[in-house]
């Protein structure tokens, strides 16, 4: 209980790897790039894309697409690679370390994601949360809530009010 009361969102360690990766989303990359990376190890970003301010969707989807095909290519080769490999190749046989035995590489080519940035939009949000700070602190403070849930709309809004999902 007193640990709980110092720290109210408990990080497990084995949640530090994916925390770090959506650092990286929401500060390193804009709604203009990406990253290519695994679904199910967040540790390994493959590359990093970065497309025209000006570019289409349908021509964002095919550099994905692309460096989807290309990837796991490199995946297929390395995991039935018997001798040297090339140094891009082993760049990523290095990220996935003693995890990435020849069945798991061949199993992550069907796991080849992209993630859009969000730095920019991130960075609106807070200017945004500004006029809401004050508001939201005097909100939870009265009803007993951790100050940290206020982080949450930068997540799912970034306290945009014309935010909307595309799921419902």
């Amino acid at each position: 209980p007193a640990r709980a009361a110092d720290n109210p969102i408990p990080r497990p360690p084995g949640l530090e790897r994916d925390v770090r990766f959506w650092v990286r989303v929401y500060t390193e990359v804009n709604t203009n790039s990406g990253f290519m990376h695994d679904d199910r190890n967040l540790g390994v970003v493959y590359e990093t894309l970065r497309f025209a301010p000006n570019a289409s969707p349908r021509e964002r989807q095919k550099v994905v697409e692309e460096a989807r095909e290309r990837i796991g290519a490199a995946l297929r080769r390395i995991a039935s690679a018997s001798g040297p490999l090339g140094p891009d190749d082993q760049r990523i046989k290095d990220m996935w370390g003693a995890e990435g035995t020849p069945a798991r590489l061949l199993e992550a080519t069907n796991g080849i994601r992209f993630q859009l940035g969000q730095a920019d939009r991130f960075l609106e949000g807070l200017i945004r949360a500004g006029a809401w700070e004050a508001h939201i602190a005097e909100v939870f403070a009265n009803r007993g809530l951790p100050n940290e849930l206020a982080a949450l709309p930068h997540v799912e809004s970034s306290f945009n009010p014309n935010a909307y999902s595309k799921v419902g």
